[in-house]
């Protein structure tokens, strides 16, 4: 078969027939993602080695490697989220994606298909909603221009209050689905809302507010929904598959170690938190908000946003009334929930909420350029945006070179012949607190040696229960005992039983 003939052959089976939104669409998606991925490689090939929140999370992936039930991601509020299903897609691809020198990058990597591809499903099935692509690339614009200020590398963060951004543009979009009645977007709605939720216990909001709008609307329209089984039964089915396989490994621990870490994390959610003043909540929503609109009065200008699809909905249709309804409950709720979150704000904590800002703005252009959606894109016009896509990412995509921590290696290399077994300590004050984060990173890159080790108090939410000191081990172990120098050092220097490097000391105590 010649060239022609089987050009012809996907011309007419419109798998490549770029007068097609869909087609025109994944074109240009796929043109950014492939292009920013490259630009990007040499960022995260070699060597890497993980400290600060990035170690704890090691130990998750450690875990089930070993064959054991891992937790979430720690919290700072004395115990881990909900669960662990990101962790064990990192497991997964640490396995599948070999092909790379460092864990890192199998994690980078997968994330970063991870995330483009909630990107692209989004931009894909808007196409098909609004049968043009218009609508598709005023969400892509109106999602970089808010998340520019989080810094696009984000796409490849491993770092969970970032993974959460664009799972939730895809969370949004499966709620106003649903309340319009397509039923395929059940298993996508549970999958996604239960990812969010184990990924970071804020995410027991959206799961809430999701589900409460669902609700309302199919409440709004029972008389006339067609609830024939045929047309219910797979998504039912598979949406009960999906959220008992994504909870398993979370309702086998509350089993094997009731009450368990789920049984706080419920208790957090049931007790209720604080109460914060105004002036506090105002404050923090004002610094999001100037970053993400770099403008004088950013928050009045926000308001617009919000406002102006409200004042002016012509040219909405059903799917972007409750489009716009639901961001707005949720930026509603969203600001409760920060007057009643217990202890100091945590910005990351709400770094999803960006998404529902982008598709605030996203909603505003709608209003403004629905007049244009039946512009057809003709296929010149598709290839010419390629080219400028690709000249921008080339000019204009490289991130910066991440730190590899290649200190964690020197460390590692200084204490790792001392014994097999390892307790590691850092006292909790204001002077010492800043060990943690070498602390872990030393911790994991012994633990993936092989080397035992484990954490005293007040540290123990940071690792699962393996690696909870017990009091043999306190007794047995080499203790290396961590704390902050007035000076750094340059040099690794070693004197007795005293290792000092950098900015840290590091005591070594042989039982």
């Amino acid at each position: 078969m010649k060239f022609d003939d089987l050009k012809s052959l996907f011309t007419k089976s419109n798998v490549l027939n770029l007068n097609k939104p869909e087609v025109q669409i994944i074109g240009l998606f796929l043109t950014f993602v492939s292009l920013y991925f490259f630009v990007n490689l040499s960022s995260f090939s070699g060597e890497y080695y993980f400290v600060t929140d990035l170690a704890a999370n090691d130990f998750q992936i450690m875990e089930i490697l070993s064959g054991r039930i891992a937790y979430g991601p720690y919290s700072r509020f004395q115990f881990n989220h909900p669960g662990p299903v990101y962790f064990y897609f990192l497991a997964i691809s640490e396995k599948v994606f070999s092909f790379f020198e460092s864990n890192y990058a199998r994690y980078v990597f997968f994330t970063y298909l991870f995330n483009t591809t909630c990107l692209g499903f989004v931009l894909y099935q808007l196409t098909k909603t609004f049968k043009s692509l218009w609508p598709a690339v005023l969400l892509w614009i109106s999602s970089f221009f808010v998340w520019k200020s989080l810094g696009f590398g984000f796409l490849f963060e491993t770092w969970t209050p970032y993974v959460m951004i664009c799972p939730f543009l895809v969370f949004i979009f499966s709620v106003v689905n649903l309340s319009e009645k397509k039923w395929w977007y059940l298993p996508i709605f549970i999958f996604v809302a239960s990812f969010l939720f184990q990924v970071n216990i804020m995410g027991a909001v959206p799961f809430g507010i999701g589900t409460f709008f669902i609700l309302y609307y199919l409440f709004q329209v029972r008389k006339t929904i067609d609830w024939k089984r045929e047309k219910l039964f797979f998504p039912v089915l598979i949406s009960v598959f999906v959220l008992f396989l994504i909870w398993l490994p979370v309702i086998i621990d509350f089993f094997q170690n009731f009450p368990g870490n789920i049984s706080s994390v419920l208790k957090y959610l049931l007790k209720g938190g604080g109460n914060k003043k105004p002036v506090e909540v105002f404050s923090f929503v004002k610094t999001m908000l100037d970053s993400t609109f770099p403008l004088p009065y950013a928050g009045f200008f926000y308001g617009l946003i919000i406002l102006i699809p409200f004042w002016k909905s012509e040219g909405l249709n059903s799917f972007a009334l409750k489009l716009r309804n639901f961001s707005f409950l949720y930026t509603i709720v969203i600001l409760f929930t920060l007057f009643r979150m217990k202890g100091p704000i945590v910005p990351h904590l709400f770094w999803h909420f960006d998404s529902v800002i982008a598709v605030q703005v996203f909603l505003l252009f709608l209003v403004f350029f629905h007049k244009n959606w039946e512009a057809d894109w003709k296929p010149k016009q598709v290839v010419w945006v390629m080219l400028l896509i690709a000249f921008v990412i080339l000019l204009y995509g490289k991130e910066p070179l991440r730190e590899r921590n290649l200190f964690v290696k020197e460390w590692v290399s200084a204490v790792q012949n001392l014994d097999d077994k390892f307790v590691l300590h850092w006292d909790s004050n204001p002077k010492d607190f800043p060990q943690g984060n070498l602390v872990l990173g030393v911790a994991a890159e012994l633990n993936r040696q092989g080397k035992k080790v484990c954490l005293t108090e007040p540290w123990l939410f940071l690792v699962p229960r393996t690696y909870h000191c017990s009091p043999e081990a306190l007794k047995s172990y080499t203790v290396l005992k961590f704390e902050t120098l007035d000076s750094e050092v340059r040099d690794l220097v070693r004197d007795g039983n005293q290792i000092q490097y950098l900015n840290s000391l590091v005591k070594i105590q042989k039982n």
